[in-house]
């Protein structure tokens, strides 16, 4: 598909319904900054720090990722307008002690989400100790999310009563908890019902490119397990990861216009591009997304 057809179609897509009109917007009733009804204001980043795949150098894992320092978080979501950054400290970066001053950046961000599972050495209440003080200084941080929680040999898992207490701490704050659930590396699987339902969003992913195609069927799977209602937020990558390789504009331009068809039928509720380190390398999958946001951030969710 031509790029001018993509745009088109993908516009289509994000348009009213047109014998049921839009649909009202519902919030959640413990969000610290309710999202909006248009598509613009339901759209994040995946945030590493700059030199993340730097310090990636001589690794034994590294996706085929270029080597050197890249464009830092807040500045990637303002060049893709992007309102809002999940803040993941990948490499243990930023390292704690530097984490009150690097959040600073955030400050006139529509909202921020704060990694408390994640690659960082510290123990997961550490963690969430850090995310509730960060919380206290940034009115705009709305979310804490267990990054990889089913990948990492489960390394990552916490004892679901554990999760019951954090939640209702995070609920007297007005934060949520988000977890991130890979279709391909973990499955929609019904083991997962417990912590999913009690998670407040769900942010679901695509790791390998191949299996890029089939997003509306693992969607349409996930729904069918956790019901309409939960918030999901729809992971696009911008990289093969899976396959260490570019995301090709066309499997990019897929991507979306499956996305525009959820986000019409409310099966979504939002999207995250991933990460913020791609966003000035000049690849043809960001390019892509940026026209994409450019054409559909005006458009009503839902509709």
């Amino acid at each position: 598909m031509r790029r001018r057809e993509f745009i088109k179609s993908a516009a289509l897509a994000g348009g009213c319904v047109a014998l049921g009109g839009c649909r009202s917007f519902g919030g959640s009733g413990i969000d610290r900054v309710p999202y909006g009804d248009t598509i613009g204001d339901r759209l994040w980043m995946w945030g590493h720090h700059a030199m993340s795949f730097a310090s990636m150098k001589g690794a034994k894992e590294g996706y085929n990722l270029p080597y050197d320092r890249r464009i830092d978080m807040a500045d990637a979501c303002r060049d893709m307008g992007i309102p809002g950054c999940f803040v993941v400290r990948w490499r243990n970066l930023p390292v704690h002690a530097d984490v009150p001053e690097y959040m600073k950046q955030f400050k006139d961000m529509r909202r921020v989400g704060f990694s408390i599972t994640d690659s960082a050495p510290e123990s997961f209440a550490d963690k969430v100790r850090l995310g509730f003080e960060m919380a206290e200084r940034m009115p705009n941080l709305t979310t804490l999310i267990m990054d990889d929680y089913w990948s990492c040999g489960g390394s990552l898992k916490r004892p679901f009563s554990e999760l019951v207490e954090l939640h209702e701490k995070m609920s007297a704050r007005r934060l949520k908890l988000g977890v991130v659930l890979y279709s391909d590396a973990n499955g929609v699987k019904p083991e997962y019902r417990e912590v999913l339902d009690l998670c407040d969003e769900v942010t679901f992913w695509f790791w390998h490119g191949k299996n890029t195609g089939g997003i509306e069927g693992q969607v349409g799977r996930l729904r069918e397990m956790i019901g309409s209602e939960k918030p999901v937020l729809l992971g696009q990558y911008m990289w093969d990861f899976g396959g260490k390789k570019p995301m090709p504009a066309a499997a990019m331009e897929n991507q979306l216009a499956q996305t525009s068809r959820l986000l019409a039928a409310k099966a979504i509720h939002g999207v995250i591009f991933h990460c913020t380190p791609l966003v000035d390398m000049g690849l043809d999958a960001v390019n892509v997304s940026r026209e994409w946001i450019k054409t559909n951030a005006g458009r009503r969710w839902g509709c």
